[in-house]
C-alpha cells in the first residue's frame, strides 16, 4: 500500500515497484488515476486513467507534451468514457492496475534505467504508454493525427534532455542568431519591409524561419526524434567511459 507522502493523498493503489522509486509528480499521477478511474466506475486502472493522471496532474513534462499535440482533459476524459463506457455502480474498496497498466509500469522503470535516471518521472510513464503501444490509452492518442505515437515519442525524449542541458546551464539560452544570407534572400526580405509586411529585415527573417518551419513538421518530427537518440546514447557513453569510483 502507498506510504504517505508530503502533498499527495493516501491512495490504496499497488504497484510492483516500490513506492519510493516515484518522483512526487509520479506519486501524484497515480493518485489522480485511480481518482479518474473511480470517477467512471471502474474497477480498475488501466493505461487510459494513467493518461488521465498525467494530464491532471498537469505540471509534468509528459502533460506539456500531451497538451502541445492537442491532448486536453475534457476532450481526453470524453473520448476514453465513449470507447471503454462508464460502470454500473460507484467503486468502493480498492482497487489496482489491470495487466496493462502494469506492465506500464514496469516499463517506466525501464525507460528511467535506459535514460540512466533513478527515479521513474511521469515521463518515462508517456514512453512507457507509447512503449507497450496497445492500450486504451494509445487508441486515444493515435486519434489526434497521423504518426502520433511516434510524435510523442519523440517530443518527450527531446524534453528530457532539453531540460537536462537547460539544468547543466544556468545561462538564458539566446533567442538572437546571426547569419549572413544571400542577395537574392536579402532582396525578399526587403521587399517584405518595403510593403509593410514586415517592420524591419530581423523580424522578416524571423518570419521566414517560421513558415519554413511550419511547412517541414514531418521532417523535424524524424529530426527531433534522432536528435534525442543521439542525446540518449551520448549520455550511455559518457556513463560507461567513467572509471568506476
Amino acid at each position: 500500500m502507498m506510504g504517505e507522502t508530503p502533498g499527495v493523498q493516501r491512495s490504496s493503489l499497488h504497484t510492483s515497484l516500490p513506492f519510493d522509486s516515484f518522483t512526487e509528480e509520479t506519486r501524484k499521477v497515480l493518485v489522480l488515476a485511480e481518482e479518474e478511474a473511480r470517477q467512471l466506475n471502474h474497477h480498475y486502472i488501466g493505461t487510459e486513467h494513467l493518461l488521465l493522471g498525467l494530464l491532471s496532474e498537469g505540471t509534468n513534462l509528459a502533460a506539456g507534451v500531451l497538451r502541445h499535440v492537442g491532448l486536453e482533459i475534457p476532450l481526453t476524459r470524453d473520448m476514453i468514457e465513449q470507447l471503454v463506457g462508464r460502470g454500473n455502480e460507484p467503486v468502493t474498496g480498492e482497487i489496482g492496475l489491470n495487466p496493462r497498466a502494469t506492465a506500464v509500469v514496469a516499463l517506466a522503470g525501464s525507460e528511467a534505467g535506459r535514460l540512466k535516471q533513478h527515479t521513474i518521472a511521469p515521463e518515462h510513464l508517456l514512453l512507457a504508454i507509447v512503449r507497450e503501444g496497445a492500450g486504451v490509452a494509445v487508441g486515444v492518442i493515435e486519434t489526434f493525427g497521423d504518426s502520433m505515437l511516434e510524435k510523442v515519442q519523440s517530443r518527450t525524449l527531446l524534453a528530457i534532455f532539453n531540460r537536462g542541458r537547460s539544468a547543466e546551464s544556468s545561462a538564458p539560452k539566446s533567442n538572437v542568431v546571426t547569419c549572413r544570407i544571400v542577395g537574392d534572400d536579402l532582396d525578399a526580405l526587403d521587399a517584405l519591409v518595403e510593403a509593410g509586411i514586415r517592420s524591419t529585415r530581423s523580424d522578416a527573417a524571423a518570419w521566414f524561419i517560421h513558415v519554413g518551419i511550419e511547412a517541414n513538421k514531418a521532417l523535424l518530427e524524424k529530426v527531433y526524434g534522432t536528435v534525442a537518440e543521439i542525446r540518449r546514447l551520448r549520455v550511455v557513453a559518457q556513463t560507461f567511459a567513467k572509471p568506476d569510483q
